[in-house]
């Protein structure tokens, strides 16, 4: 059995279904009991299961020997993974796949990078067995900004330099793999696109993609963290999106990771690819 929290998520929900095409057996994990019944339409058991609620964290563990844990950022993120790592432990799970960010070190010098390392120590002395997986940038974030690219013809760049952007369906399957292939145990896997693309290059692929003239224009980080507020993120977590955003400029998010082709044997998925898959939602 594996629990797989997050089940609704950006990379939990393609996970799941990734699991269950290979066969495995899935317990998914939701915090939204309206979510269950989706859920377990797909073939696999569902759950609730609140990461402040330690019983029903260890039920959602019970009877597994490997768990995939992901949290929303939040500022209790980190407590949020010390329970479910303790629940894991207790209900006598082996294995935990644990997603962090590019990056995480005890090394590292950013809110997020500090944040995740925390975690991944607290794994690492738990003593159960764990793989990180560690990802930059969504291509599915792009979506946020969907709605305006179509209405207005604007990419908003909040980024000012090359990233390599990753599509959370890579980050799914190489998940899967480690929870179901042998020989992944102990390693840290940073994940990335399989090219560096500037706001330019997004606008450029926007426009030849969909036929229309979309445009990059910079976005301030006063007015990225206003507008990530203004969606409802706290404060200090869109303090630390604006203060990992600050180190693409310097190129730092450009690095290109070779992970996704070496654990799946493909090359990882495009970001043209990507925008030409989601087209309609970029058109009016």
């Amino acid at each position: 059995m594996i629990t797989v929290f997050g089940a609704t998520g950006t990379t939990g929900a393609p996970l799941v279904d990734t699991l269950l095409t290979k066969g495995a057996k899935v317990r998914a994990v939701t915090s939204d009991p309206a979510k269950v019944a989706t859920l377990k339409a797909k073939g696999c058991e569902a759950v609730t299961a609140n990461f402040t609620d330690p019983a029903a964290l260890e039920r959602a563990c019970a009877g597994a020997d490997k768990i995939y844990l992901v949290t929303p950022a939040h500022l209790d993120m980190r407590q949020w993974k010390a329970n479910a790592i303790a629940a894991a432990k207790a209900a006598g799970v082996q294995y935990v796949v644990l997603a962090t960010g590019l990056g995480a070190s005890p090394k590292a010098g950013l809110t997020f990078g500090k944040w995740h390392s925390e975690t991944q120590e607290l794994l690492k002395e738990s003593g159960l067995d764990w793989t990180f997986v560690q990802p930059t940038y969504f291509m599915q974030n792009l979506l946020w900004q969907a709605g305006s690219i179509a209405k207005d013809g604007v990419y908003y760049d909040d980024l000012g330099g090359p990233v390599a952007w990753i599509d959370a369906r890579d980050i799914a399957e190489v998940a899967a793999e480690a929870l179901t292939g042998p020989g992944h145990q102990g390693k840290g896997y940073g994940l990335t696109g399989p090219e560096a693309l500037t706001g330019e290059d997004v606008a450029a692929v926007l426009s030849e993609v969909t036929g229309q003239s979309i445009r990059c224009a910079p976005l301030s980080a006063d007015d990225a963290k206003a507008a990530m507020m203004a969606g409802g993120m706290q404060e200090e977590i869109a303090g630390a999106m604006v203060e990992l955003a600050s180190i693409a400029p310097k190129g730092y998010l450009a690095g290109i990771d070779t992970t996704v082709s070496d654990v799946l044997g493909r090359p990882a998925r495009r970001f043209r690819d990507f925008v030409a898959e989601h087209r309609d939602a970029f058109v009016q």
